[in-house]
């Protein structure tokens, strides 16, 4: 975001800020967040100054950044433990103002009264498609997973050997069980984080900052409702709650929205296969992919 003009991010940063300003909030997990996404992605102060929601609606109109303002504020909400109906009714005072999507409000209308069949139910209509390699669509298991085992002999330091080594280095099986996950598993690749809980929540943070809010909010919504509000919403994933409250996590995910910002296009739609011989800082760099940050939910090569 640091193309838009000062009032412009001061005025994004006040109407999170406005936003969870309820019962004494926010909270300190709210708190790490915020002050996080001031430093490494507004580059703003806190200002003491109240935004209402008509009010953020008239300074905030790209719809572009109006999306990264309401996920962000979805972020914040759901990081209350136990989440509240104040914050839920403030919130979405915000939501309408910006008209954001009503398969989001509702999620988190059911989260406050904690109807958990429900919330899977309400992302399970509002979830978008996955992306599929094109080389492996309608490829049978054990193409794939020739595909796949083939990336070992791809040059040191090149895409596809890190995917492969990624792959080796946690133990995952072959041949996938969920084909959509080869994709997102070479976007961890290419961001250099982890598959830790923190690491996913700032992959998802960075994908969905790359596309301005235009694809992967669900995906977001999803890993939050297991990381954050501990809700088994993705099958054999162990739901936990609070990640973003551990040490270094808010700044991570803070990390992931500013590196997203910088990358601008849609890191998961790309043709990895295409690209597996290609040294892997040299594509980052030119896909405008920043080195990831040192630390335990993130790798270089």
């Amino acid at each position: 975001m640091h193309h838009l003009d000062e009032v412009t991010r001061r005025a994004v940063r006040c109407t999170l800020e406005s936003a969870v300003a309820v019962e004494g909030g926010p909270t300190g997990e709210q708190r790490r967040l915020l002050d996080a996404l001031g430093t490494h992605v507004l580059r703003v102060d806190a200002v003491p100054v109240a935004v209402e929601p008509e009010q953020a609606a008239t300074l905030i109109e790209d719809p572009d950044l109006r999306r990264l303002v309401v996920e962000g504020l979805v972020v914040l909400e759901l990081m209350e433990h136990p989440g509240t109906p104040a914050l839920a009714a403030r919130v979405g005072d915000y939501l309408g103002a910006f008209d954001a999507d009503e398969g989001l409000r509702t999620v988190l209308r059911d989260l406050v009264t904690d109807a958990r069949e429900r919330v899977a139910a309400d992302w399970a209509r509002v979830q978008e498609p996955v992306e599929t390699e094109a080389l492996i669509a309608g490829a049978s298991d054990d193409e794939i997973c020739r595909l796949l085992v083939d990336l070992a002999e791809c040059p040191p330091g090149s895409l596809g050997r890190s995917f492969h080594d990624f792959y080796r280095r946690h133990g995952f099986p072959l041949p996938v069980e969920h084909v959509s996950l080869i994709a997102h598993d070479f976007v961890h690749v290419l961001g250099g984080y982890e598959p830790t809980p923190e690491g996913e929540l700032a992959l998802q943070a960075m994908l969905v900052a790359a596309t301005r809010g235009g694809r992967h909010c669900s995906a977001l919504m999803a890993s939050l409702l297991v990381f954050e509000v501990g809700l088994p919403a993705v099958d054999d994933i162990v739901p936990t709650v609070a990640v973003l409250d551990r040490p270094g996590a808010a700044e991570l995910f803070a990390d992931g929205v500013a590196r997203g910002l910088a990358a601008d296009q849609d890191l998961q739609a790309l043709d990895h296969f295409a690209l597996a011989d290609r040294d892997l800082v040299e594509l980052r760099v030119e896909l405008g992919i920043e080195p990831p940050p040192p630390g335990p939910s993130t790798f270089v090569v």
